[in-house]
C-alpha cells in the first residue's frame, strides 16, 4: 500500500529585516533553495534598515496586506527554512481545521514544556510533534495565520510590543476568541546571534494586563504571572523548581560520568558557544547533530565572522569527521545518547569537554582545552551536586 498523500497549501512568507548579511545568509538563501519543491511560495521581505517601521507588527502587517496566498508565515531574518513543503503541509492543516487560529514552529505549553522541534543556534530543542499541539504561547521566530484572520485582526503595533512578545500576544488573542494556539515541527534552524531582553518585561506585563483571564501564560522567555501580594511565595516556588531541575541534571551528569569516565559540566551550550570559540581562538565551528534528519544540514553560515556548518550525521560518520577535521576548527556533537560516549574514540591530540543541560541534552565540544573554558562554567550551578557529592570515577 502506498503512503498517503500529505496535502499542501501555498504560503506567503513575510519577514522584516535590518541586517542584509544575516537575511541573505539565512532566510533569503533557504527560501530560494526551496522554491523548486514549492514553486507557489510567495516571499515578501520588508527592508527596515532605515527604520521606516517603528515595530515588527507595523512592517509585517504591511506585507501581509499585499500577500496573495491564503496563509501568511511570519518569520525572523536569521531563520533557515529546511523545507518549504513542511510549511505548506502545516498551512493545509491550518486551512482545514478552523478551530486552530495559529501554528508556530515552537511554543510553551501549560506544563512549561517546549513544544515543536527546532535547532536553536547550535543544538536542537523542543519535543517533536508532527501534528499541531496546543500551547500557551508561541515564539515569534516563526508562526503562520490565515490571511483573512490577520487582515481582520492584524498583529499588534503597540509600542510596548514593538519587537517583543507580539507572537505571545497573538496566541493569547486567538485563545480568547475560542481558537487554538498550536506548535508543530516545521524544520527550521534559528541562527540567532544575540538574546535581546531589553523591555521584554514591559512587553510581558502588557500581555498580562490585556489577558488577565489567561494567566499564567508560559512563554519561551519566562512566565507571565498574575500580579499578587504573594510575590515572595511565588519567588520561593520558582527557586524550588529551579533547584529540582538542577538536582535532576546532576543525577544525569553522574550517569554520564559513569559511561564516559570523564567529568561533566552543567551548561547551556547555546549561550556560551561563541565565547568558547573566541577563547579557544577557533576559526570556525562544525556541529555534528546525531539526532536530526539529513534534511536539516546547513552550510555557509557564520557566527560573529566564524564559519559555522551543521551536519545531520550518524555516529559512524561523526567519528570519521572528528578524525579528519582541521584542528583550528571546533567540533560540537549534539543529540548524543550516553551509549555514544563509549563508542566514540577521539584522536589523542583532540581535547574535549562533555556537558549536559535539560533543554539541550548531552553535548561534547572537541578541540578546546578545558582549562581555557573553565571560567565559562565556574559557578556551583555548573557543577553536579555543586561538588558536594564526590564524582564517581571508574
Amino acid at each position: 500500500m502506498s503512503a498517503p498523500v500529505r496535502l499542501r497549501t501555498p504560503v506567503s512568507i513575510v519577514c522584516v529585516y535590518n541586517d542584509s548579511v544575516v537575511f541573505e545568509q539565512c532566510l533569503s538563501r533557504s527560501v530560494a533553495a526551496g522554491l523548486s519543491d514549492a514553486p507557489d511560495t510567495e516571499f515578501l521581505p520588508v527592508d527596515n534598515r532605515e527604520g521606516d517601521y517603528p515595530s515588527a507588527g507595523a512592517a509585517l502587517n504591511h506585507a501581509a496586506r499585499t500577500a496573495r496566498n491564503d496563509v501568511v508565515v511570519f518569520v525572523h531574518q536569521d531563520v533557515v527554512l529546511h523545507s518549504l513543503a513542511e510549511l505548506e503541509r502545516a498551512a493545509h492543516i491550518l486551512m482545514s481545521e478552523t478551530t486552530i487560529g495559529v501554528i508556530g514552529a515552537v511554543g510553551i505549553d501549560g506544563r512549561r514544556r517546549i513544544v515543536g522541534r527546532m535547532r536553536d543556534r547550535v543544538v536542537q530543542i523542543g519535543e517533536s510533534t508532527p501534528v499541531p499541539r496546543d500551547v500557551d504561547s508561541l515564539d515569534e521566530v516563526l508562526f503562520m495565520v490565515r490571511r483573512e484572520l490577520v487582515l481582520a485582526s492584524p498583529l499588534s503595533e503597540d509600542p510596548l510590543l514593538a519587537w517583543h512578545a507580539y507572537g505571545v500576544e497573538y496566541s493569547a488573542r486567538v485563545r480568547r476568541a475560542g481558537m487554538r494556539a498550536t506548535a508543530m515541527d516545521l524544520a527550521i534552524t534559528h541562527n540567532s546571534l544575540t538574546t535581546n531582553l531589553d523591555r521584554l518585561d514591559l512587553a510581558h506585563r502588557k500581555v498580562g494586563v490585556d489577558y488577565p483571564e489567561l494567566l499564567p501564560i508560559h512563554t519561551t522567555c519566562g512566565t507571565v504571572h498574575k500580579r499578587s501580594r504573594l510575590g515572595q511565595l511565588v519567588h520561593t516556588l520558582r527557586r524550588v523548581r529551579g533547584a529540582a531541575i538542577w538536582w535532576g541534571e546532576s543525577w544525569e551528569a553522574r550517569a554520564i560520568t559513569r559511561e564516559s569516565h570523564a567529568p561533566v559540566v552543567l551548561a547551556d551550550i547555546r549561550l556560551i558557544i561563541d565565547e568558547a570559540l573566541r577563547r579557544g581562538e577557533m576559526s570556525g565551528l562544525r556541529v555534528l547533530d546525531l539526532a536530526s534528519t539529513p534534511g536539516t544540514s546547513v552550510d555557509r553560515l557564520a557566527r560573529f565572522d566564524r564559519d559555522y556548518d551543521v551536519s545531520a550525521v550518524s555516529l559512524t560518520n561523526a567519528q570519521k569527521i572528528v578524525n579528519d577535521h582541521p584542528v583550528d576548527q571546533a567540533i560540537l556533537l549534539t543529540g548524543m545518547q550516553r551509549a555514544d560516549l563509549s563508542s566514540l574514540h577521539l584522536p589523542g591530540e583532540r581535547t574535549h569537554i562533555i556537558g549536559f543541560w535539560r533543554a539541550t541534552g548531552l553535548w561534547m565540544l572537541v578541540g578546546i582545552d578545558s582549562a581555557t573554558l573553565a571560567p565559562l562554567w565556574s559557578t556551583a550551578r555548573n557543577r553536579p551536586f555543586a561538588g558536594i557529592v564526590p564524582e564517581r570515577r571508574p
